[in-house]
């Protein structure tokens, strides 16, 4: 947080739960709570916030090196397969994965009126303040969009 936000980086929270609430390959998610200073509408917001883990970008990358070397020696491709070709596109899809500024941007775009935006979905608004490895954005509760079919069972 001190490496991608700032060292002063707590002020920009009311509150944050160091202890996470979700976990993936490539990070956590905590909650807090945006202070008022920080928010857009003047208020204090409820927020998640998804860290990164530090030179987890770095760690894939020495990983695909490593698999193509044991695939290379242990005679594993099979016949026509452009492994070179095939790691380059995939070092490129697990870069675009970690890069947290993208990922908002999407969110923004799909939230405005003209895509997904308005009465039917929720996409949560991203804070201005987020950086490639801190991802922070409006706390939403609903349902998991697994979930959709239950829901709509229910209500019909």
């Amino acid at each position: 947080m001190t490496s991608s936000l700032s060292p002063d980086w707590a002020k920009n929270f009311q509150s944050f739960k160091r202890l996470s609430f979700a976990a993936a390959s490539i990070g956590q998610v905590h909650g807090a709570v945006l202070a008022a200073s920080a928010s857009s509408t003047g208020r204090p917001e409820p927020v998640i916030v998804k860290v990164q883990f530090p030179n987890i970008v770095n760690s894939i990358d020495s990983g695909l090196s490593y698999i193509k070397v044991l695939l290379t020696a242990g005679r594993l491709l099979p016949k026509g397969l452009f492994l070179d070709q095939s790691v380059q596109v995939l070092k490129g899809e697990l870069a675009d994965e970690c890069d947290y500024t993208r990922e908002g941007s999407f969110l923004t775009k799909f939230g405005s009126p003209g895509y997904l935006g308005g009465a039917r979905f929720k996409v949560p608004w991203v804070w201005e303040g987020s950086m490639k490895s801190v991802l922070v954005m409006e706390r939403v509760h609903g349902i998991s969009v697994g979930d959709a079919d239950i829901w709509y069972e229910q209500k019909r």
